[in-house]
């Protein structure tokens, strides 16, 4: 079997889904780390700039206090000026030469303010004149006269470049601010991706470690991440879910006291692990010459009928049952390899997966597991029935030795009471499998097929040779006269109903002790079997549905085996005259319905009838 986490996609993975989780989180801190890294770069850059900024505007400022020094005291010959030239004419192209130099570094300044500095500059030069022997007195006029807005550019300057870096500080402050919201996120969504991967997981494996080791089921817990951790807490889930079923399936073999009830547990039990629709039992007969299909269990989506046998030399399952090897048909191959009249009969009967189970043991009992889909059985499934086959062995050994028990207490008291009437001869084998005969026609057609199940027809074939189990309280001198009865006789006659039922109950409060119930239909059968339809049969008066289904069912086919047997004080009648008695006592004596069934399954009674008639 191939390990969970090989078939889980990478990407739902422990490892990649931490790996993501790093990886984002080192995104963020390279992402912050990198950003520290500019502001600090932008800082000194700033910095540079503001020094920049503050020494165009000395600059400035210095160029208007000179001018306005030598407009104040302009030389007024030659040899002044040539000492001037040296002197004002040298600091005045020092201090332009500078601003042309460090106003174009400043890359935050506006084009509006680099042009107005360019304007300036270009009307100092051309009011200069000659660079030899430039003007200085209309320089330092003009200077001096333009002074105000020489301030302004210098103010203009400083402000532009506060204002920007001012700008740059807000940005970086809502990067900043938006980095953190992002760290925040980033680290609750860290912690709970942890949460989610580590500390609930974790949680709920130790709590449910807490309920196996106790015994307990426990709260129903869901881990929904499908990483490793959610693997393990699904493995540790299933291994919980097969112990608990192991042990309600344990608490339930000691309230079976058949194979039905049996089966009906393990089904039930089963199918919260399995896909299966139905469970059915396959064993040999008595005889052991064949392989019977003889107990179904499940949903109505499989029509799977019972008390099917097959030749086991034809069946591919006779190897199965000796050496208590698993079998496994789920493919549209392996139906096509299956050529025994057993894979053919389940498959056309709806199945397309079936797996088979044999005990250990040498009845050659199989359990059929089966569904509906196709390859619905995987390897885990077949583990656990493996694992499971002791306890299911074990339960239906138990169940059927029970049901065994009970089945020769229910033959030996029927034979008690048949041996006080030897001239019935095989009357309760064939009244029997009338009741059944019917019972299987009336769930196929009619208004009680909800009502008819196959343990329902199997409790008929059972329970229908008890009808007369109260004969047992009736004296010998009225059981076996040969003519009519007195009415005196008649009315201790038709107290046996009540024996039968009496005698019954009285079993069943045994079983009922022991927190079993069996008898029921016996019941209903002994004490029910004479009252008629219309209400004037005994010893109840009961009328229509009040009487039981079983013994309407068990009614007709005592009476019909009755008119056709030879009798003490009655020769056989004709079966076309049993018939048309009960055409005219329907709705009277018998149900109409289970008379319409009568005469559908008149083949198959007939088949009976000629088989083991006693005329």
């Amino acid at each position: 079997m191939k390990s969970r986490l090989a078939t889980t996609p990478f990407y739902l993975s422990l490892r990649f889904q931490l790996t993501v989780a790093v990886c984002i989180l080192l995104s963020v801190l390279i992402i912050n780390a990198g950003l520290s890294f500019y502001n600090e770069q932008q800082r000194r850059n700033d910095q540079t700039t503001l020094q920049t900024t503050g020494s165009v505007k000395q600059l400035l400022t210095a160029l208007v206090r000179r001018s306005q020094l030598y407009a104040a005291a302009a030389p007024r010959d030659w040899e002044t000026y040539y000492r001037d030239l040296k002197m004002y004419g040298q600091e005045l192209t020092d201090i332009i030469t500078e601003l042309n130099r460090q106003i174009p570094q400043l890359h935050t300044l506006s084009p509006e303010l680099q042009a107005r500095w360019q304007g300036y500059s270009a009307q100092i030069k051309r009011v200069s004149g000659n660079p030899e022997e430039p003007r200085l007195e209309a320089v330092a006029n003009w200077v001096g006269e333009h002074k105000d807005v020489l301030k302004a550019l210098g103010e203009d300057i400083s402000s532009h470049t506060r204002d920007l870096i001012q700008a740059q500080i807000n940005v970086q402050r809502q990067v900043n601010i938006a980095l953190l919201i992002l760290s925040c996120i980033v680290g609750l969504i860290s912690l709970f991706i942890l949460n989610r991967l580590f500390k609930k997981p974790l949680n709920h494996i130790l709590q449910k470690l807490s309920y196996l080791s106790q015994g307990k089921e426990g709260e129903p817990l869901k881990v929904d991440t499908q990483n490793e951790m959610g693997q393990i807490f699904s493995a540790i889930d299933e291994l919980a879910l097969n112990l608990n079923t192991t042990f309600n399936l344990t608490r339930s073999i000691n309230q079976a006291t058949d194979i039905d009830s049996a089966l009906c547990f393990v089904y039930e039990e089963y199918k919260q692990l399995l896909p299966i629709d139905s469970l059915c039992l396959i064993r040999r007969n008595n005889d052991g010459e064949a392989m019977m299909l003889e107990r179904v269990h499940g949903n109505r989506k499989v029509d799977i009928s019972e008390n099917r046998s097959f030749d086991p030399t034809d069946c591919d399952l006779s190897h199965n049952a000796s050496q208590a090897c698993l079998s496994l048909l789920q493919t549209d191959a392996d139906w096509q390899r299956s050529t025994s009249p057993l894979g053919q009969f389940l498959h056309s009967s709806g199945l397309n997966s079936a797996l088979f189970f044999p005990f250990e043991n040498d009845n050659g009992t199989i359990l059929l597991f089966g569904s509906t889909q196709t390859e619905a059985f995987s390897s885990k499934h077949i583990e656990l029935l493996q694992n499971a086959g002791g306890q299911l062995q074990h339960a239906f050994e138990k169940t059927e030795l029970v049901e065994n028990l009970v089945i020769s207490a229910i033959s030996g008291l029927s034979k008690l009471a048949e041996s006080r009437d030897p001239e019935t001869g095989d009357h309760l084998d064939r009244m029997s499998r009338y009741s059944m005969i019917l019972a299987e026609e009336l769930a196929q057609e009619g208004p009680y097929q909800q009502q008819i199940t196959n343990s329902y027809v199997r409790d008929i074939l059972r329970f229908a040779p008890m009808h007369d189990i109260g004969k047992v309280g009736v004296e010998d001198r009225i059981l076996l006269k040969p003519g009519r009865l007195t009415p005196e006789e008649r009315t201790e006659m038709e107290f046996h109903p009540s024996i039968g039922g009496e005698v019954l109950q009285r079993c069943e409060e045994q079983l009922n002790a022991s927190g079993h119930s069996m008898f029921s239909m016996g019941i209903e059968i002994a004490e029910g079997h004479h009252e008629k339809w219309d209400g004037t049969g005994y010893p109840n008066k009961l009328s229509g549905e009040e009487i039981p289904l079983s013994a309407r069912i068990v009614a007709v086919a005592d009476v019909f085996d009755a008119l056709t047997s030879k009798r003490p004080y009655k020769d056989a009648w004709p079966v076309d005259k049993a018939l048309k008695l009960f055409e005219e006592e329907s709705g009277k004596h018998f149900d109409p319905e289970i008379v319409s069934a009568f005469n559908r399954a008149l083949p198959k009674i007939m088949s009976v009838y000629d088989r083991l008639k006693h005329v």
